[in-house]
């Protein structure tokens, strides 16, 4: 392990370790993001414009971020309309600084240690050598008082479970037959790891954004050999299922969706309920919110109302339904729909397996939680580069 490895590591650990800590009421998390978005955004979008490297999906993204700023109660709370808006360039500005300043083989390293680096990060919290500055999932109500699921070094139980799920696909792109055995035995090893700390973290998004993912992974260009290794994993996973399910009781709460105050399910925990109020929420107000949307505060103001829980709705859709209006929904689709168009234009890459595998990922999350993470981001930012730059490369070589 080289030096610069070691401090890439060490440099990546630190920065997710101090992200829960507030600066001036802002999270270090959210403070240093604003900064790398003020250091790379002009010049980058200069160099973008003048290289003729503009794509349709980040043009979107850059309209969509501009309509966060017109909402019904945008200028009534503008630290929140500002940090959404920095949310949301996140993707396009990551996307232009990996085309201009660095090469293929800086970011294939990026994507895969950055990976290993955010499975690594929760071994101390595992072994109890580090505490964590956040509280992960509240397992009081299974019966188990001031305990938490593992959180490791992220905000919030959400963030970890599905950083996890995406570094995990990730890595499982990595194990390679050209690699040597020693490099895919580590790399096996780490993919079981991660999958043993998504399991605590008892969150189940990562998980199942991970085995649609895989399912998509295993079926893509079916072979007999892929079938009996899907056949030889469902068998695995159903067999390790049920023995949690029969030994291991808030398993077994989690997956049937009660607890020790709710006896009878409750599909999704609440999800159709928080799906149908965020709704309720955009129709139920002032006309203009159906096109402009009330804001993210107000929108979380009108569901603790509404159903008395301060929270989102759980699904990217209905969350910017009410949030950003018939406008903004309208831009998401549209960016999703140019994503998987640009995605389709590169099918021939060696990179587009791995990028629409964490695209479907991604739809997946919007699904069933919603909301931003910046490590899925960063990684979909590379590999969407990384499939910009196979195909300038086939490009010039085509001119020469």
């Amino acid at each position: 392990m080289t030096l610069k490895l070691i401090l890439f590591y060490i440099i990546g650990f630190i920065i997710l370790y101090l992200e829960p800590i507030h600066v001036a009421g802002v999270s270090f998390g959210i403070l240093w993001k604003l900064v790398l978005i003020m250091l790379l955004f002009l010049p980058i979008l200069y160099k973008i414009l003048k290289e003729k490297y503009m794509e349709t999906f980040t043009f979107l993204i850059i309209i969509f971020a501009l309509k966060i700023l017109i909402s019904y109660t945008s200028m009534d709370y503008i630290v929140s309309t500002l940090t959404l808006f920095t949310k949301e360039l996140m993707l396009p500005i990551l996307y232009f600084f990996f085309i201009l300043k660095l090469d293929e083989k800086s970011l294939l390293f990026l994507a895969k240690h950055f990976s290993i680096l955010i499975i690594l990060s929760f071994v101390p919290y595992m072994l109890h050598i580090l505490t964590p500055l956040c509280h992960g999932y509240n397992l009081s109500a299974y019966g188990l008082d001031n305990q938490y699921g593992l959180v490791g070094p992220f905000m919030n139980p959400h963030t970890a479970s599905i950083s996890l799920a995406f570094a995990l696909i990730v890595i499982t792109r990595h194990i390679s037959r050209d690699n040597t055995k020693i490099e895919n035995a580590f790399l096996l090893f780490i993919l079981l790891l991660g999958l043993y700390e998504i399991l605590l973290t008892y969150v189940r998004t990562g998980f199942v954004v991970y085995i649609i993912v895989g399912l998509y992974l295993l079926l893509k260009n079916i072979t007999l050999k892929k079938m009996v290794l899907l056949i030889t994993l469902a068998i695995t996973l159903f067999m390790g299922g049920v023995y949690l399910y029969n030994t291991n009781d808030i398993v077994r709460m989690r997956l049937s969706d009660k607890n020790k105050y709710v006896k009878k399910a409750q599909p999704g925990s609440g999800r159709l309920q928080y799906w149908q109020s965020a709704v309720e929420n955009w129709l139920d107000d002032e006309d203009i919110v159906i096109f402009i949307g009330l804001g993210e505060v107000y929108a979380m103001d009108k569901m603790e109302d509404r159903i008395g829980e301060r929270l989102f709705a759980h699904n990217k859709f209905f969350q910017v339904l009410q949030r950003e209006g018939l406008i903004g929904f309208g831009l998401l689709l549209a960016i999703l729909f140019s994503l998987k168009s640009f995605l389709s234009k590169h099918r021939e890459s060696k990179y587009y397996t791995t990028s629409v595998a964490i695209f479907i990922g991604i739809l997946t999350e919007m699904m069933f939680q919603g909301g931003f993470y910046f490590n899925v981001m960063f990684l979909f930012a590379i590999y969407l580069a990384l499939l910009k730059k196979d195909y300038l490369e086939h490009i010039n070589k085509g001119k020469n």
